[in-house]
């Protein structure tokens, strides 16, 4: 069987005629963008619609569906119908993917000889290759919008996503669990406040269960590898927790965000920090709207891969003064960021730390949480370690600034 037609034709047969669990399976994998016929693939996109909602679906209901699309076309129906089902078609359906990607690229290669031509920029040319084979292998996830009470009903037939787990009690029991999915999280705080040490805290708590990533701009690969040696044997996530010190640039970080979500499965991301990351294509000359445009990119990947990003944020001198965090005069970066966490230092002990949720777009019990620094291990805890505060003398308890 060499004709691409007919092979499609045998996989949409197999699928309506003898639907298995391996079937259903194949049809997961399958997006109607793969079928080269425009008649086949309003035929898959008919036999999802009726899967995706638990309906029966024969020749007939199949045929009224696409009549109600206005999608019917009667010779492409009998065509399928009438093809012989195969018990097993997943040697038939890598053939249906393998040759649409082959397509796709037949597409990119002429689009970059096109970009060429009009003389783009090297770097844009290879940003656009890479986003596109990135995407090559991606589901389309568009979803046709359904009323609220179907909503509500998918809702509660659905699995909620689990909350990502910072590992300390007090701040879990203060998000009731966690940091749901799908969140930019701004963590800040004054100089030596902490900020880099509870965020790597947090890293390696959160990638014993979940693959996490680390973007740190602000010291090299090796430094980070050397402070982090000590913690070696207690962790559990060090083969989860990937780590580069490259690629600053906002269009770089989402490149290597989506590539690495796609081959470890990464649901945290830690970026170090926000002052460091540039936006090569930025056509302004307005720092905050650069900020700005800089945070709607990482809300969007949030939103689109499932994510929570932790993104390292400083404070300007009026925020320090008012205990407050303003995303460096940026309207945008203020609304892109879904929650904040501020980190501020106590007046009277040097090691003791208050992290308080400035915003949230999820449920939270409490607005601010009580630590202390453990200077022997580099950790925040919330069991109190005293401090003589009779005594007390500016610096004595040497707090390291991470």
């Amino acid at each position: 069987m060499h004709n691409l037609r007919e092979i499609e034709r045998v996989v949409l047969s197999s699928i309506i005629f003898e639907m298995s669990v391996a079937k259903e399976e194949q049809l997961e994998r399958l997006q109607a963008k793969d079928f080269f016929s425009i008649g086949h693939q309003d035929i898959c996109n008919a036999i999802k619609y009726f899967v995706q909602n638990d309906k029966p679906f024969e020749e007939y209901l199949l045929s009224k569906y696409l009549i109600k699309q206005n999608k019917f076309d009667e010779q492409v129906l009998l065509a399928v119908i009438t093809a012989t089902p195969m018990a097993n078609i997943t040697h038939y359906v890598d053939q249906v993917i393998n040759e649409r990607k082959k397509r796709d690229l037949e597409l990119l290669a002429n689009k970059m000889k096109i970009m060429i031509a009009e003389e783009n920029d090297a770097n844009t040319i290879v940003e656009y290759a890479e986003n596109f084979l990135i995407s090559l292998d991606a589901i389309d996830q568009v979803d046709e919008p359904i009323t609220m009470a179907e909503a509500i009903i998918e809702f509660d037939n659905t699995k909620e996503p689990p909350k990502i787990e910072t590992g300390l009690p007090l701040l879990d029991n203060a998000l009731n669990g966690g940091i749901e999915l799908h969140q930019l999280v701004h963590i800040g705080g004054e100089s030596g406040a902490g900020k880099t040490m509870l965020t790597l805290q947090i890293l390696n708590n959160v990638a014993a269960y979940f693959g996490s990533l680390f973007l740190s701009f602000e010291m090299p690969r090796w430094k980070m590898a050397k402070r982090m040696k000590k913690f070696e044997k207690e962790s559990k996530g060090f083969h989860n927790y990937f780590i580069t010190d490259s690629g600053r640039d906002i269009n770089e970080i989402k490149r290597t965000i989506k590539k690495w979500v796609a081959k470890h499965d990464i649901k945290f991301v830690v970026i170090d920090s926000e002052m460091k990351i540039t936006h090569r294509s930025f056509q302004g000359d307005n720092e905050p709207n650069r900020i700005g445009e800089v945070q709607a990119e990482l809300a969007q990947l949030c939103q689109e891969l499932g994510l929570v990003i932790f993104l390292i944020t400083q404070l300007s001198k009026s925020d320090i003064r008012n205990k407050t965090m303003s995303g460096l005069g940026s309207v945008k970066s203020d609304y892109e960021a879904d929650m904040k966490l501020l980190i501020l230092k106590d007046d009277k002990q040097e090691n003791k730390r208050y992290v308080e949720i400035k915003k949230n777009r999820q449920d939270v019990k409490e607005y601010k949480t009580e630590f202390y620094i453990d200077t022997k291990n580099l950790v925040f805890t919330d069991t109190p370690i005293p401090v003589d505060v009779t005594e007390y003398i500016p610096g004595k308890v040497e707090v390291p600034i991470l």
